[in-house]
């Protein structure tokens, strides 16, 4: 704005001058009543919430958006306030005629200004006018984005400043006029209304369409919706584009391509005002869905934020988007899009296609690999789709982007589709969702893979899918591929790493598994593959856990998890798994205060492998929820079933049998902990035939013969476990010094009882590991008890293990035999001890041992105790 206009340049208008009938109607009235309007009264109630005590309404949107339709029905519902309406026009660029129609349009509510009033003083004559009336008035003025003479718009700013108390006064303009908005800002006196606002929602959307009896579908309307945006004149064009046609869907797919009563109004009413330079900019600019600054001087060759202003300057329907990574993206409204784009085709094709090379590049380079293999499908050079998919096409896939990935191929040339590189990235693609069977048949119609990267991601992709499978080849592919000749592709060769170190990690050859899930997170980085580091990362931790490095494991699991949240991956499937890490460990542990969310058995991310739901990262990552949420559930019994049935769904994919392995006693005590023997057992004997006599089916069977007090068939089991060539994974030593310390202990050797349990402190002091204590905390706590002070350098642990088993001793109830657990719901009754032997056909003195049994057990003396300690303990 021009500051040096003055206001004393502004000319009187000559009160009392006459103004044409038919002007009066189209210029100071608001526009008549039309059919089809909808009563937007969301927006309404706004408007009457701002127009008060000298406040200012703008409502700045592109053309079409709704602004005098909106404006025009509020104004006939206001009853409280006087409304004044002016639509300005080009003859009010002269101030002179800007004042003349000020006055006029207040006529009828404003005593108007006495003749001869010097020029000086005519706005502050008028604004006193206007507050003498002592009436609340609104005055609208729509289209004043036709002002552009420097001293009409300082007039209308000192209108804006000087308005009384009772004026408020609303704006409406396609884009925004220069006026001083901050000072109105400062004053708290602005309210803006953006084209956002006005955007019509899904309802309003749904009440236009039905004005012309249509009726869609919600993915229909979604459809609308999305491509629409609301722009209220877009919207009735839809409505009368539908109108009558049979072939509703047709119909709309083919809106969704920009018909022509559409492109004659984006036209006519939003591209004819702008000058050449932007029409080109916004020509060559929309190839790509969203542009970024340095995104369209690669483009145009010239200053684009310039470009940008002015174009944000014309109110375009523009919308900005902040990334992560703080750049500002650009995109045009979908319609618009599609017009300039087939315009684009129609007055350059060859210029097109150079500028679509030109972003398909950019994007290339700067690793937005999916709108970058977009374009390329659209130039349709089957070299250069050939090549990229070479380069980046593994990168999209371990970016979480398979799902594009596959969809883009479908619209691929012949050529592309049926070569090597394209059927290996569908195999991943469906490696990445967890279908192995669509993987292993892309695969097999592979034949000979070159040059040599390719090889690679072949003998990588297929050591996955045997993983998956347990196929018998596991062995002789892995062994290919550690020893490979290495590629320079930095993302084939992270993934192979990745490969390579699932395999040792399955063999449990655990310190070269680290080494080159090391290997794999650090080329990951090299590369921006934030999803595979952190899969890299949640790898070492499994290491970590399994090797019974229970501290490694939580800091690992830690790193990882905060790795997650610096690279916005909370959302992922390999952010779950990650948890499943930390949930682990917190279990072991016994932590709750985790910073970051753990899935429950109810909301773990699944994976549709046609039509059927799996957990995404398979089953054993469920198992890890429900022991993180054991101690805190609401029904303990419930949890240990859904937990145990994971562990069963895990045995049979026959998937990631160390994993079933490692956690079959955490299972097996939980189901013990809530008298399950049976379920018990049938774990212990599924994992058994499965993986075979592994220290941790022994040690499992040890808890249950210890369960049941058969002491000395479980020291044979714990005496199997200790011979095998195995060591016990996952810090299951500690279990077997705890079963071992309670064997001694039930077999009076104090002493023996002490050491073993010395022992298992010493090991388990270094991680935190609480949970075997916990597991068998009421045989532990008199050994606990009569050697307090004995425990030398891990006295503070023992008293840090006692202090959390006075809390713990009755959750973790004895185990009652079957016999035991059906005598005690029967207590609950109230039954005498003959009519419980009748009910269950025993006899009256096998009742009353069983009663013994579990007096024993649960340390009570009497029936109401011992119903007592079974809830607590989750046994009914």
């Amino acid at each position: 704005m021009n500051s040096s206009v003055r206001v004393s340049d502004v000319t009187a208008p000559e009160p009392g001058a006459s103004v044409p009938e038919q002007e009066r109607q189209s210029r100071f009235r608001p526009p008549s009543a039309i059919a089809n309007v909808i009563s937007r009264p969301r927006l309404h109630r706004q408007l009457s919430a701002t127009t008060h005590t000298r406040m200012v309404s703008l409502l700045c949107a592109p053309a079409g958006a709704g602004k005098t339709l909106l404006l025009a029905d509020w104004a006939r519902e206001q009853s409280h306030t006087s409304v004044s309406w002016l639509t300005l026009a080009e003859r009010d660029n002269n101030a002179h005629v800007l004042c003349t129609s000020l006055s006029e349009a207040l006529s009828e509510h404003v005593e108007p200004v006495a003749r001869g009033a010097p020029p000086q003083f005519w706005l502050s004559s008028f604004m006193d006018a206007i507050e003498a009336s002592g009436r609340p008035i609104t005055l609208i003025l729509d289209d004043v984005h036709a002002l552009h003479d420097p001293i009409s718009i300082t007039t209308l700013d000192h209108v804006l400043a000087q308005a009384p108390p009772n004026l408020s006064i609303v704006i409406a303009a396609r884009y925004e006029p220069p006026l001083t908005w901050h000072r109105l800002t400062l004053h708290s006196r602005l309210v803006r209304f953006e084209a956002s606002d006005l955007a019509f929602n899904s309802n309003e959307i749904t009440t236009l369409l039905g004005e012309y009896a249509i009726s869609l579908t919600d993915d229909q309307l979604a459809i609308i919706e999305s491509f629409t945006k609301g722009w209220g004149a877009v919207v009735r064009l839809a409505g009368a584009y539908l109108c009558g046609r049979g072939d509703t869907s047709d119909a709309v797919e083919e809106f969704t391509h920009t018909p022509r009563p559409v492109a004659d109004f984006l036209v006519d009413e939003v591209l004819a005002a702008l000058p050449p330079h932007l029409t080109t900019f916004m020509l060559r600019t929309s190839v790509v869905d969203a542009f970024s600054i340095d995104l369209a001087e690669a483009l145009i060759g010239v200053d684009a934020g310039t470009e940008i202003d002015a174009l944000i300057q014309f109110n375009l329907p523009l919308t900005r988007t902040d990334s992560p990574d703080h750049t500002t993206w650009f995109s045009y409204h979908p319609l618009l899009r599609e017009h300039l784009r087939a315009e684009f085709r129609r007055v350059d094709p060859g210029g097109r296609l150079h500028v679509n090379e030109q972003a398909a590049t950019w994007l290339e380079t700067h690793q937005h690999e999916v709108e970058a293999l977009e374009l390329e499908i659209g130039i349709g050079d089957t070299a250069r789709i050939l090549a990229f998919l070479d380069h980046c096409g593994l990168g999209i896939v371990l970016d979480g982007y398979s799902g594009d990935l596959v969809r883009i191929l479908e619209s691929a040339p012949i050529p592309v589709t049926e070569s090597p590189c394209a059927r290996m990235l569908l195999a991943a693609s469906a490696l990445h969702s967890g279908d192995v069977t669509t993987a292993s048949t892309y695969l097999n119609f592979l034949g000979t893979a070159s040059p040599l990267h390719n090889d690679i991601l072949c003998r990588a992709l297929t050591l996955e899918t045997l993983y998956a499978t347990a196929g018998s080849r596991c062995a002789t592919t892995l062994s290919a591929l550690a020893h490979r000749q290495h590629s320079a592709n930095s993302d084939i060769e992270a993934y192979a790493h990745l490969q390579v170190a699932t395999g040792y990690f399955l063999n449990r050859d655990f310190g070269r598994a680290a080494i080159e899930y090391t290997q794999a997170a650090a080329l990951g980085t090299l590369r921006g593959r934030s999803r595979l580091v952190l899969k890299s990362l949640t790898g070492l931790g499994f290491v970590a856990a399994l090797d019974g490095n229970v501290e490694a494991m939580t800091a690992h699991s830690t790193y990882a998890l905060d790795y997650a949240v610096e690279h916005q991956l909370t959302g992922t499937a390999e952010y779950e798994l990650s948890t499943s890490v930390a949930a682990l460990a917190a279990y072991l542990c016994d932590t709750t205060d985790l910073t970051h969310r753990i899935p429950t058995l109810q909301n773990y991310r699944q994976a549709d492998i046609l039509g059927i739901g799996i957990p995404a990262f398979g089953w054993h990552t469920v198992i890890t929820f429900g022991l993180h949420r054991l101690d805190t559930a609401d029904d303990r019994r419930a949890t240990v079933s859904d937990t145990r049935d994971a562990l069963l769904s895990a045995i049979d994919s026959q998937t990631f049998p160390i994993a079933s392995s490692a956690l079959l006693p955490a299972v097996v005590n939980t189901c013990l902990s809530v008298g399950e023997l049976d379920w018990a057992s049938r774990l212990i004997h599924d994992v058994s035939r499965q993986i075979g006599e592994v220290p941790e089916v022994h040690l499992a069977r040890a808890s249950l013969r210890l369960a049941g007090s058969r002491y000395a068939e479980a020291q044979i089991e714990l005496d199997a476990a200790s011979e095998e060539h195995h060591r016990p994974l996952l810090g299951h030593s500690v279990y077997a010094s705890v079963m071992q310390s309670c064997i001694h202990s039930a077999n009076r050797q104090p002493r023996k009882a002490f050491h073993s349990l010395h022992n298992a402190l010493r090991v388990a002091e270094h991680g935190n590991l609480l949970r075997p204590f916990l597991d068998y905390g009421h045989s532990l706590r008199r050994i606990l008890d009569d050697f307090s002070g004995h425990f030398g350098d891990q006295e503070p642990f023992a008293e840090h293990v006692r202090a959390r088993l006075q809390p713990q001793e009755l959750i973790r109830a004895p185990i009652l035999t079957p016999g035991e657990y059906t005598v005690l719901r029967e207590l609950a009754s109230g039954d005498t001890t003959e009519s419980i032997a009748s009910t269950l056909f025993l006899s009256v003195n096998t009742i009353k041992t069983h009663l013994r049994g579990i007096y024993r057990k649960l340390d009570v003396s009497n029936r109401r105790d011992a119903l007592k300690a079974a809830r607590r303990g989750g046994l009914i």
